[in-house]
């Protein structure tokens, strides 16, 4: 099967009032991959696999798209599947996605003033469009993604919330974007933080309501760590299209790895391990696209 661009699979649960699970593999962990496609196919759900940069770099660009493709074929999935990078933070890393034969991008230039955010997403759409590669871009940056300097080693406790108050897109700057640029994805600042915590419940739904209204372009939720199901249905149903994932899979990967380590016969395999945990994930992947009423979507 071939992979597809996202901007159709987010365009059609625009319409029809769902959200698009994008679940983020780390840069290729097999694990990871193989758990968000047998969940997709059983679910019969559309797919989005991401990847952050600083894991393309360190892997290769075109790593996961050679995992997603075997696996695609191994596995018999049937469901559409996308591979977007996520927060693509310069011209050159998007174009090395595109070249690797990522569907998707993700350029994130919200740190930058409202006009330059602008400037650089035509830019990277001028080279998408012809191509059939979509585009995301986000405008009200999502806290988060900020240089720790403070040393964290080992397994550091999970913050009850985020330390930070999060920031908030307003109205008038979203539709200032999508006035300048015509991009197939946006990302929203709604009250939400990267990272891992134990909770988030500060979602401004009726903000979310309220940009979904006044603009076409499919809206999408970043910062989704400690967001319990419930509150992913409330999001979607305000109007997110597509719907993050990362921070929670990294941090549930090494709890499950630990505790499989200690607690399981596996005899010094790594892969009776790495098994279970997949097999952990995919069951917290497939409550996760219920919540998002991706199910049978496909």
């Amino acid at each position: 099967m071939k992979l597809v661009s996202a901007k159709p699979l987010v365009q059609d649960a625009k319409r029809r009032k769902y959200a698009v699970p994008a679940f983020n593999t780390n840069g290729a962990n097999y694990d990871m991959t193989r758990a968000a496609l047998e969940a997709a196919q059983e679910m019969r759900s559309p797919l989005i696999i991401q990847e952050y940069e600083p894991n393309a770099a360190y892997r290769g660009f075109a790593c996961l798209v050679k995992q997603v493709e075997h696996l695609v074929d191994e596995l018999n999935i049937t469901v559409p599947v996308a591979i977007q990078l996520d927060h693509g933070h310069s011209f050159e890393s998007v174009i090395r996605a595109m070249k690797a034969g990522f569907t998707s991008v993700m350029i994130d230039a919200s740190h930058e003033p409202i006009e330059a955010n602008a400037e650089l997403t035509r830019k990277v759409l001028e080279v998408a469009r012809p191509i059939g590669v979509s585009v995301e871009a986000e405008i009200g940056y999502v806290k988060g993604n900020e240089k720790v300097t403070a040393r964290q080693v080992g397994r550091v406790p999970v913050p009850p919330k985020p330390a930070s108050e999060a920031a908030r897109s307003t109205l008038a700057e979203v539709v200032d974007f999508v006035s300048r640029v015509d991009v197939d994805m946006l990302a929203v600042a709604v009250g939400t933080t990267h990272g891992v915590f134990q909770s988030q419940t500060d979602i401004d739904y009726e903000l979310i309501k309220t940009i979904s209204s006044r603009v076409d372009v499919p809206l999408v939720q970043h910062g989704t760590g400690g967001i319990s199901l419930g509150d992913l249905t409330r999001l979607t149903n305000a109007g997110m299209a597509k719907v993050n994932f990362g921070e929670g899979f990294r941090y549930d990967y090494i709890r499950h790895f630990l505790d499989l380590t200690d607690n399981s016969e596996h005899l010094w395999h790594p892969w009776r391990i790495m098994q279970e945990t997949k097999n952990r994930l995919k069951t917290t992947m497939m409550d996760l696209i219920k919540a998002l009423g991706s199910d049978n979507k496909a």
